[in-house]
């Protein structure tokens, strides 16, 4: 057997060499940590400002993509009592960079404040001048003690103030007809855009299942409104203006019938739509996100080296994709308010105007009178809750969508 020789142990000796005095060391870290410190706030600005940069490249190439100016052109068209002194172009691109300055909007809505407050305050003092002819025709009528002629001057009287409240009613319903198809005829324009840009956003099977929902159900109220309720309405102060030409009149049951049955009308439908747009919606958004989110991780994992930048910028584009479609949903409501404010300012003045022209000429008029007027407010409390229906459901069926589509998102 042969002996293996021993393996020989080596012994490293360390060498000492020249060591730093500890307060050099010290010296040195403070300074490259304050040079390190000094220069994170510009890479920090110089990256924001590219990316202010590309976001707003990237949002002005998107307007053009999917015709914002027409869209605008539309805002225009629809409510230009509104829109005509503003800068509407302006004004979207403030509600894109997150600056909401609405002097001019609030200015705007002051002078249509102001205007239906005039122009229902006129309505408000002829009524008010023809009582108080007739009471004092009526006290001349009574010292003659000439039943005949009483029954004249007030049947005069009657026919004159009820000319002036179908005259305001008449005016009254053809805007309320006309804001109602203006609203409708807008949303028939912005909920394509809003449609398209949620599928551009990856809400695709929300903007698949909400867009024939929205604008089937929103075609379907507005056509009840018109064909249904407003004749209903009409047929409403119809009864009133006879029941009391005369006592012996007597169809306040059928009234008061009829007026409930529109309250509960606006009702059902207003709730049927808010629940069926939101259960639609919150159905589908999880889907939505859930999508999205797999589809980016495949992006980041399989596809080499620059997947991760790849995914970051798909979601980069989506996030301006997703300002610029709640830039345009804002600017939708906004346009909804406008078209439908001068009608609802005139319609609140009436009534309040018929409440209290109905209590000052209480102690003068005949109650027939008082009572005429005080019916005639509640009839214009019906079509102010109409308008304000309409208006509410559109408004509520667009903050919705966008709520929808960004829950989606945030699903991600």
């Amino acid at each position: 057997m042969l002996k293996k020789d021993p393996v020989p142990i080596y012994h490293v000796q360390k060498i000492p060499g020249p060591s730093l005095p500890k307060k050099e060391i010290l010296m040195k870290r403070f300074i490259i940590f304050l040079i390190v410190f000094m220069l994170i706030p510009n890479i920090s600005c110089a990256n924001n400002d590219s990316e202010r940069i590309d976001s707003s490249a990237i949002i002005k190439k998107q307007e053009e993509t999917f015709g914002i100016r027409d869209f605008l052109r539309d805002c225009e068209r629809y409510a230009p009592d509104f829109i005509n002194d503003l800068n509407i172009k302006n004004l979207f691109n403030n509600y894109v960079s997150g600056s909401f300055d609405n002097k001019g909007i609030f200015n705007k809505a002051g002078g249509l404040i102001k205007k239906g407050f005039t122009d229902v305050f006129k309505i408000l003092l002829s009524i008010i001048v023809i009582v108080l002819i007739h009471s004092l025709l009526k006290a001349l009528t009574d010292d003659l003690e000439n039943n005949s002629v009483s029954q004249i001057v007030y049947y005069a009287q009657y026919i004159m103030i009820v000319t002036i409240i179908m005259a305001s009613f008449s005016e009254i319903l053809d805007s309320i007809i006309e804001s109602i198809d203006n609203m409708v005829g807008f949303t028939r324009s912005l909920v394509p855009l809003l449609i398209t840009l949620m599928i551009y956003t990856g809400n695709i099977t929300t903007s698949t299942v909400l867009e024939p929902v929205l604008l089937f159900i929103i075609e379907l109220i507005a056509n009840i409104i018109k064909i249904g309720i407003i004749p209903i309405v009409s047929l409403i102060m119809a009864l009133i203006i006879v029941s009391k030409i005369s006592n012996r009149v007597q169809i306040q049951k059928i009234s008061k019938f009829m007026k409930s049955s529109v309250v509960w009308t606006l009702g059902i439908v207003l709730t049927v739509f808010i629940g069926l747009v939101s259960l639609e919606g919150s159905l589908t958004s999880a889907i939505d996100g859930v999508t999205a989110k797999t589809a980016k991780a495949a992006i980041s994992s399989l596809i080499p080296v620059v997947g991760k930048v790849l995914g970051d910028g798909v979601d980069s584009v989506l996030g301006c994709g997703v300002i610029l479609k709640n830039a345009v949903g804002v600017m939708g409501v906004i346009i909804i308010i406008s078209i439908c404010l001068l009608p609802i300012i005139k319609l609140a003045t009436f009534t309040i105007m018929y409440s209290v022209s109905s209590a000052i000429i209480e102690p003068l008029a005949d109650e027939k009178i008082v009572k005429l007027l005080d019916e005639m407010s509640d009839v214009f409390k019906l079509l102010l809750a109409i308008i304000c229906s309409v208006s509410a459901l559109l408004i509520i069926g667009i903050t919705l969508v966008i709520k929808i589509s960004n829950s989606g998102m945030m699903y991600r």
